[in-house]
């Protein structure tokens, strides 16, 4: 199994991405929506890694078109 990331990277405009590897299906988007309600609590832009659209359970399938 893959080792699980997260990476925060904040620019000097005050601007947050967050990426996450090694997290198959859409579990990346529950795992990190403590920190992104921590960071402000507003995503502007989302865009899933290939890794989101590995096999997941059917939760997590629902979960992102649900939003």
């Amino acid at each position: 199994m893959a080792e699980e990331t997260v990476e925060v990277v904040i620019s000097a405009d005050g601007t947050v991405e967050v990426h996450v590897q090694g997290v198959a299906g859409t579990r990346c988007v529950r795992d990190t929506d403590e920190l992104v309600r921590l960071l402000g609590g507003t995503v502007e832009h989302q865009e899933l890694t290939e890794e989101a659209y590995q096999e997941g359970t059917a939760e997590e399938q629902d979960r992102l078109w649900q939003g």
